[in-house]
């Protein structure tokens, strides 16, 4: 029959296993720190002798983590959207971390720019990612009109993600309201934060997609 001691080798042991498993990492971490918990009653009973390696480097394993919960409890706490930040959030930036997402946007400055304004001259380098608040923005090449871009949407990501010059004229048919981010500070922000790249640039993809649809 199995001990309780046994049992508990085992349980610690699948907790690590689970913790692997969560995508949310205060999750994560959590189930981690129980793990080590219980990680430390088995090599203090395991043998006559408690196993002070194991059992030094699980404390210091469990305090690593609790810090990175507080960080993240932390962060959660101070969010604190406002109701502009949380339509964005739910309207263009549903597949980012919220604490991400306002990262990102504290990046940015808000600008209000007049009716019949040149955002982007075809064939041209941009310095700016844009997004629409609140406006209408179109889409031109060789006169003709490919598209209208309204709340939501974003202005520039293409070039911005290839690097390459642009392959349309964007002009604003009316005052509009705008996130514009550097293109130098947001690229080297999100050089040091890969999650957050990965999930700007899933952001980027459904956009693209909301505009195929759009124009069809």
């Amino acid at each position: 029959m199995i001990s309780i001691l046994d049992l508990i080798g085992h349980l610690f042991n699948i907790l690590y296993v689970v913790a692997a498993s969560f995508k949310k990492m205060i999750w994560l971490r959590s189930t981690l720190v129980l793990a080590s918990i219980m990680e430390i009653y088995y090599y203090w009973n395991i043998t006559d002798s408690p196993l002070w390696t194991d059992i030094i480097w699980s404390v210091v394993f469990i305090a690593t983590n609790i810090w990175w919960v507080s960080v993240l409890y932390y962060e959660k706490l101070t969010l604190n959207l406002g109701e502009h930040e949380k339509k964005m959030l739910e309207f263009t930036f549903s597949k980012m971390n919220p604490i991400h997402f306002k990262k990102l946007i504290r990046l940015g400055t808000i600008k209000t720019v007049p009716e019949n304004t040149s955002l982007i001259k075809e064939k041209t380098y941009i310095n700016e990612l844009m997004l629409i608040t609140r406006g209408l923005v179109q889409i031109t090449r060789n006169d003709n009109v490919l598209a209208y871009l309204k709340d939501g949407r974003f202005v520039g990501e293409m070039s911005f993600m290839s690097g390459e010059t642009t392959t349309a004229n964007c002009d604003t048919l009316e005052e509009t309201e705008m996130v514009v981010w550097d293109k130098d500070i947001l690229t080297e922000f999100l050089k040091k934060n890969e999650n957050i790249k990965k999930e700007l640039n899933d952001v980027f993809s459904e956009d693209l997609i909301k505009k195929l649809v759009a124009d069809n």
